[in-house]
């Protein structure tokens, strides 16, 4: 169990600063800013604190997150027709376009960690996972955390997403 732990410790670690390097570049920006694109790409109309808490970071860190993605022209800002205090995020076109890039990067960084395999161990990873993908998340805050990269059309083919277990707070699914 101690080889089997290392290696899937040191292999998640590998495949995630491949993805986060890709995924940075193709938005220009560190941090969570992929993230934020792909989440509002997903679910527009989120607010800054719900957003602060999928990517992870405090509410004043969001706050910083969202002045820096709208000062680059990728996200508005609106307030919400249901609460005065709540200002909601939509992407702007740019943002959009941005986003897709997102996810187009972080799908060619993890194609070319699983090229390693043959088909058929390919067909065997795809198997494990979900058991693996779904033991990750302990709250609908860690479900959106674990999916805020997540190509959700890839995610719905056939037998669907592994997370769809969970129920969402709101009753929207991701």
């Amino acid at each position: 169990m101690e080889r089997l732990t290392n290696l899937v410790g040191v292999f998640a670690l590998a495949v995630a600063d491949r993805v986060a390097a890709a995924t940075e570049a193709a938005c220009g920006a560190g941090g969570a800013a992929a993230a934020v694109l792909v989440h509002l790409h997903r679910r527009p109309e989120t607010s800054v604190s719900d957003l602060a808490a999928v990517v992870g970071v405090g509410g004043s860190g969001g706050v910083r997150l969202v002045d820096r993605l709208s000062a680059q022209g990728l996200v508005t800002r609106a307030p919400s027709t249901t609460d005065r205090r709540t200002v909601l995020l939509r992407l702007t076109e740019t943002g959009t376009e941005t986003a897709r890039r997102v996810l187009d990067a972080r799908e060619d960084a993890v194609r070319r960690t699983v090229a390693a395999l043959d088909e058929d161990q390919r067909t065997a990873l795809e198997h494990l996972l979900p058991d693996l993908v779904t033991a990750l998340p302990s709250s609908w805050t860690e479900v959106l955390r674990t999916c805020r990269l997540c190509d959700v059309a890839a995610c719905r083919q056939a037998p669907g997403c592994p997370l769809d277990c969970w129920p969402s707070d709101d009753g929207v699914r991701t």
